[in-house]
């Protein structure tokens, strides 16, 4: 068989991807008309890179480290190369797992080097979390025991079960792409209680609509975040993410909000009455375009941050039976819809959940005016 891929080590010097460290160190593959890059976990600026050897100059601040790493690297490339392309087991899709097996003898920088160069999900977290708390360790010093203490560790800085599991079975998949050895992830269980999606009661919602609360507080007043909660509530259980991005001229038609969820890939458009009670608090902003100023947040999540923790302190302040928080507005709607037997697809119709019964699949959507009778049944809080 013909050998027609072709793989360089190169700096990617796309602005895109500069940091103070530099532009990141990859590996290009081409192979019969198709691209792909590869991150190696190192980044270096243009003046401490070799472009014509693919190596660093000695003036790079990590050279002794990066050059053994780098000369493992094209060790390893030689080998797949010279023994593996040929039977036509390594593509241009599976170069990059067989080039990390153990490539690098620290198990953080070998991980890294799977994970796509843009990548932000679970996998990156629980290697940077693991890393933090064993930096540079390598793969024969990670046993059964030193996972054990990582999930301690965890535990004692008040990780929620749920998010550890999920840690520890991204490392455990990790592993097993990087290594043949036993690995020392497998096995450990993490007990995770069934979650209980706390409900605001119908007193609760009245006492925080009629308080009297202080213009000061967090990154934004105590009265505007409990109108925020109240109008997510009011519009149908919406999120957070959802109000943040609200505009009269996109999404109030005919006296109606109209918006997608964008939740889940369902595509859900959603068609709701907007009540009196919402109309309400939307007379006292005036920020348009849009209904309500999140937009004047920093950031999403800082906002989110921010409005989880005013919520608890509003929660304290008025004594509610449970504490509140952005997202306890959507499940206290669907709860109402519940607690007065609404028809669960009414209820799926107004938040935007896909409809996946069969039932659903030859019947077509409610008449307008039987969803908002139960909309405002739902939100009257009788």
């Amino acid at each position: 068989m013909r050998v027609t891929m072709k793989a360089t080590i190169k700096l990617d010097t796309r602005a895109k991807g500069r940091t103070e460290e530099g532009f990141p160190i990859i590996l290009y593959l081409t192979d019969k008309g198709k691209k792909r890059t590869v991150h190696l976990g190192f980044r270096s600026r243009e003046a401490n890179w070799n472009a014509t050897t693919a190596a660093p100059r000695t003036s790079h601040p990590k050279y002794y480290e990066l050059n053994d790493y780098l000369l493992k690297v094209k060790s390893k490339i030689a080998e797949i190369m010279g023994n593996r392309m040929l039977d036509g087991k390594v593509n241009i899709n599976n170069f990059k797992e067989n080039l990390f097996q153990e490539t690098s003898p620290i198990f953080y920088k070998a991980a890294i080097g799977l994970l796509p160069q843009d990548y932000i999900g679970t996998k990156l977290s629980a290697l940077r979390s693991f890393d933090s708390y064993f930096p540079d360790i390598t793969f024969n010093e990670i046993s059964s025991a030193t996972v054990d203490r990582y999930i301690r560790n965890l535990r004692e800085k008040g990780n929620s079960p749920g998010g550890i599991d999920s840690y520890v079975r991204s490392l455990k998949a990790l592993w097993n792409k990087l290594s043949n050895k036993e690995n020392p992830f497998k096995g450990h269980r993490i007990p995770i209680p069934p979650r209980i999606k706390k409900v605001s009661t119908p007193e609760d919602i009245r006492k925080l609509a009629s308080a009297q609360l202080s213009d000061k507080g967090l990154i934004s007043s105590y009265s505007k975040l409990r109108d925020y909660w109240l109008l997510m509530f009011y519009f149908g259980g919406i999120d957070p993410e959802v109000l943040a991005r609200l505009r009269y001229d996109r999404n109030i038609q005919n006296g109606r909000l109209v918006f997608n969820r964008g939740k889940g890939g369902s595509n859900m458009p959603c068609n709701n009455i907007i009540a009196p009670q919402a109309l309400e608090i939307l007379g006292k902003y005036d920020c348009r375009p849009y209904l309500v100023p999140i937009y004047r947040s920093t950031s999403p999540k800082s906002f989110i941050r921010n409005f989880r923790r005013g919520l608890i302190r509003i929660s304290d302040m008025l004594e509610l039976g449970v504490v509140m928080h952005p997202k306890s507005a959507r499940y206290s709607f669907i709860d109402r819809a519940q607690q007065e037997l609404i028809d669960e697809r009414i209820t799926a119709q107004i938040v935007g959940h896909k409809r996946r019964t069969t039932t659903s699949l030859y019947t077509n959507d409610f008449p307008i005016e039987v969803q908002d009778k139960a909309h405002l049944k739902i939100i009257s809080l009788s």
